[in-house]
Order: structure tokens, then sequence, then C-alpha cells
């Protein structure tokens, strides 16, 4: 018997029953286990579970949505990789693939899928496929109930869909992973954490068995059931139903949206997430990140300075608790959301009307492009950046055995300048931004030089690389800077 279809989650500890009458107190145990054994951070909420790639080093994902239908070009790539991108998520509506009935996979799409992907590897990206219900029409709540009820073979449908991206991509290891149900909703059941609980978890176990099946090393990710902002029950809290039962497999990622303009209530909401991750031992991800900006937004100084603030103080949070994020959507503002305030609204990170775009929201551009680790050989401590010094600093516990680390300095936007990368209180490097190697400015013993020999500018990615760490395991503070004058 398999137990993992006959209502047995397994967790990368113990297997544990699943019985929905009890699973409330299982959730409550699992919660009081993982918060037990995880080290805490701010506010009390368990620090987040790392993702690492095959060889063990730490990866904190950052990116952009790359829309279906638009043509990029490896320049396009390139620009993305030079504003710090190291993952690129894929949007794929169901009807592409032929995950819903009345729809066949399009083949022409596949092969422009499959284009995405090779651009993305050959800059150095790594790809995440997601799968988002629109384009498909009609689609509200009487097809999303049509899914968790499974009306007409619904559940087969998306099965077949994703089986055939699994196994066109299961060689392929720039694909890293798959986000299996783009913000879900209840459809017309108003149970909300019934709908989440008996029919979209286990939806999703199934869809993750197979996926593991097929592909035991790629990562699945998952996301909570969304509620109306307006309901009570979210007060203080992000618009969806807290998944408080343990999912129950392991390479599971935790990869919930976060737009929210109030930061009141940003730390809560981070605080919740990682509390809900831990419950099944799984990494945080914000799957999607920031708020859209509105059609009175560009070319006012105040709610720029406004979307500015609110972006730094959002990614000041998540850079402290290790928290990778994907930016919404590398394109230009083609048209405008509707909304009830009459304001369009767009998440596009360009403000021209060209497809992909190419003028930078640099209020919010020069924010999410700002210094941060991209792979570590190690595990990171802590790390962050002073806005206004400019200044990054990172803490690691750096592995020699794990071999290349990659900071993404994005010295364009911060050290115009020049910059330089400062290795505990010893190795001091610089560089003028357009050199293609780091000098050395200190090195007090011969580590110190054979350090500096493995570290490696790049202007075109805007990173560092350091080819391995030299001498044993221990903990290293990394600090870049302007050059001094």
């Amino acid at each position: 018997m398999d137990r993992r279809r006959d209502g047995m989650p397994v967790t990368g500890r113990a297997a544990v029953p699943y019985m929905n009458r009890y699973s409330n107190q299982l959730a409550r145990l699992a919660t009081m286990l993982a918060l037990a054994w995880i080290s805490p951070v701010s506010g009390g909420a368990p620090a987040n579970r790392i993702i690492t790639d095959a060889g063990g080093r730490q990866i904190v994902p950052g990116g952009y949505v790359v829309l279906e239908k638009l043509p990029y070009k490896p320049d396009d790539y390139r620009r993305m990789v030079s504003m710090g991108a190291n993952f690129q998520v894929i949007r794929m509506p169901v009807g592409t693939i032929g995950a819903w009935p009345g729809t066949e996979p399009d083949e022409k799409v596949l092969a422009h899928y499959d284009q995405l992907v090779r651009m993305g590897r050959d800059t150095g990206l790594r790809t995440v496929f997601k799968l988002a219900f629109y384009g498909t029409h009609p689609f509200g709540d009487k097809q999303w109930d049509m899914l968790w009820n499974d009306d007409g073979g619904t559940n087969d449908r998306i099965m077949r869909g994703w089986t055939l991206i699994w196994n066109r991509y299961k060689d392929e290891p720039s694909v890293f992973g798959y986000d299996l149900l783009n913000e879900p909703q209840r459809g017309l059941d108003k149970d909300y954490d019934k709908v989440q609980r008996e029919k979209m978890i286990p939806l999703l176990r199934r869809l993750t068995d197979r996926m593991h099946e097929i592909s035991p090393e790629k990562w699945a990710l998952y996301q909570p059931l969304l509620r109306p902002g307006g309901d009570p029950r979210n007060k203080g809290k992000g618009p969806t139903v807290a998944m408080e039962e343990p999912f129950g497999r392991d390479r599971v990622i935790y990869a919930p949206h976060l737009y929210q303009m109030d930061m009141s209530v940003v730390e809560t909401i981070l605080d919740d997430f990682q509390r809900q991750a831990a419950i099944s031992n799984a990494p945080l991800l914000l799957g999607e990140w920031g708020s859209p900006t509105l059609s009175d937004t560009d070319g006012n100084p105040a709610e720029e300075a406004r979307f500015t603030k609110v972006y730094r103080e959002t990614v000041k949070r998540m850079d402290a608790r290790g928290i990778g994020g994907i930016k919404a959507w590398f394109c230009g503002q083609r048209k405008l959301i509707p909304t009830k305030s009459g304001k369009g609204m767009t998440w596009a990170i360009f403000s021209d009307k060209s497809a992909i775009g190419r003028v930078e929201r640099k209020y919010i551009t020069d924010v999410v492009a700002r210094p941060r680790p991209l792979v570590v050989a190690g595990t990171i401590v802590s790390y962050g950046n002073d806005f206004a010094a400019p200044h990054f600093e990172m803490k690691i516990e750096a592995d020699p055995k794990l071999g290349a680390t990659e900071i993404f300095v994005s010295a364009e936007r911060y050290f115009p300048s020049g910059f330089q990368l400062r290795f505990d209180d010893g190795l001091v490097l610089a560089c003028d931004g357009r050199e293609s190697s780091l000098r050395a400015v200190r090195a007090l013993s011969e580590e110190d030089r054979r350090q500096a020999e493995l570290v490696h500018w790049d202007e075109a990615r805007q990173s560092v690389t350091i080819d391995r760490w030299t001498g044993p395991a221990r903990q290293l503070t990394l600090r870049i800077s302007p050059e001094k004058s």
C-alpha cells in the first residue's frame, strides 16, 4: 500500500497519520514540535528553513515573474540578471498545457517555454513554472468548485497537464521546481478552512507525489487558499487561509504572496508565514511580493517616495529573515487593470508601453535590485543593507568543501564610484565597477593572498564570485561599501 495515497503524509522525519477529525490536534502538535527544534528569530517566529542546490549550497531565490506570451530575447535575460535575478518564474496558464477540460496542449506555446528555459539557463537562472488559471474562460467560483469536487475529471486534467511538463523538463537541471496552483480560491463553498483542509491540500499532495516520482530532485511549491481582504479573520494578517496542517512531504517550499503597503502588519504576516512553513518543515519563499503601482503613482514625488519607503522596509524584513522573493512582473505597462477606486493598477516594473519594457520604475527596481547573496557555500547567519550609507553586510558559516559563492553587488546602482569588499578584518579588495578584476587593497597574510586570487568581479552580472573559501570552515563576515576616495 502506498501510504502517501492512503492519507498518510510522509515527512522528512516520521510518517504522521492524517485523519480529518484529528487534524486540528495534529496541527497543534506539529507546531509545538517545529517550534521546539527550530531556532527563533525576530518576533518569536521560527527561523526559515534554507533552500539548497544539489551540492548543498544555500540559495536565496530572487527574480521576476515572466509572462508567458511575451517575446523575450537573450538581452532581456542578461538585463534580468544584471537586476539581481537568480530565478525566473514562468507563468503557465492551464489551457496552454491541456490541464483543463476542453483544452489541449499548445505545441507552439510549449516550444516558447523551452526557449524561455534555455535563455534562463544560458544566463545562469533557475526556472520555476507556475500553473495559473488566467486566460481560460470562463473561470470563477464555479470552476474552482469543479476542481475541488473533481467534477468532469478536473483533477486528472490538472495531473495530465503537469505530467506533460514534468516529463518535458525532468532532465533539465536548470528547472528548479513547480508552483502547483497559483492563488487558489475556495469556489462556491463558503467554508475556507474545509476547502483547504479536505480539498486543496490532498490535491497538492497527490500532485507533489507524482512530480517526485518523475523528478525526485526538484522542488514543489505550494500556496495557501486566498481569502478576501475584508474577512474579519484577516485582521493583521495577509489575505490567505493559514496552513495549520503539516503538508507531509519533503522537498516542498511554502510560497505565499505578499502584497502589502501597510507596514504595521508586515512583521506579523511574515511571522505567521514562517510559523506555517515550520509546521511542514518547509522553507519559506515569497512566491510573489511587492504591491502594484497605480495610475497616479508615476511622476508623483510623494507617491513614488512612499513606494520606495514601503519596498525598502519590506526587503529589510525579508533579508533579516533570510527569505527570498519573486517580483512581478518583468514586462512593460501594456494596460492597466481596473480597480474599484477608478484607478488602474499594474505590477509591471517598467513604465513604458512596449511589451517587455525598457523604462524602469526606479523607485521600485532600485530597491528590488539591491545587494544580496545569490548562492553561498555554507550557511547564512545574517545579511542586510543600509540603504542610506550604502552598505551591505553578510555573516556566514563558510564551508570550503561546497564550492563557489556568488553575491549580487549592484554596483551601478549602489556603488557607482566603486566599492570595497572586506573579508573580516583582513583581506580588502576594491573595484571601480568597470574593471574586469578586483585589486587587493590589503592582504595581511598568505591565506588572504590565496583568497584574493579566488575572487572575481563580473560587470555584466553585477556580481562577485568567490570560487571557494580558503582555510577551515569558519564564521566569516563580508562587507561591501563605497570605495574610499
